[in-house]
């Protein structure tokens, strides 16, 4: 069944429109990003280039991160997670998997 949201301002413009895609949760993983790294992957079964999606959910490290400093791609088996900061110190991030339905 179709679903979706959609929501208008008080002048009837759309500012929100939401399609029909739903997920399943794959699980949960962390790994840790070395020191001087600004990528790494990991093995992940179920998650595609085309039907998947990665989020970064948490970072711990002596420095301050957050999980908007990462960017994530899936791919056939995996992932892979970029730094988005030139800064050096190692990460340990918690990635959520999701397909989509």
């Amino acid at each position: 069944m179709p679903g979706g949201l959609q929501c208008w301002d008080a002048n009837g413009k759309l500012i929100v429109d939401i399609g029909d895609y739903n997920t399943r949760y794959l699980g949960r993983t962390s790994v840790t990003m070395a020191a001087n790294t600004n990528q790494v992957t990991g093995a992940f079964g179920g998650l595609t280039s085309s039907g998947s999606f990665v989020v970064v959910a948490s970072a711990s490290s002596s420095s301050y991160y957050t999980p908007s400093n990462f960017a994530a791609r899936s791919y056939d088996g995996g992932y892979r997670i970029f730094k988005l900061s030139a800064y050096t110190a190692a990460v340990t991030l918690t990635l959520d998997m999701y397909a989509f339905i």
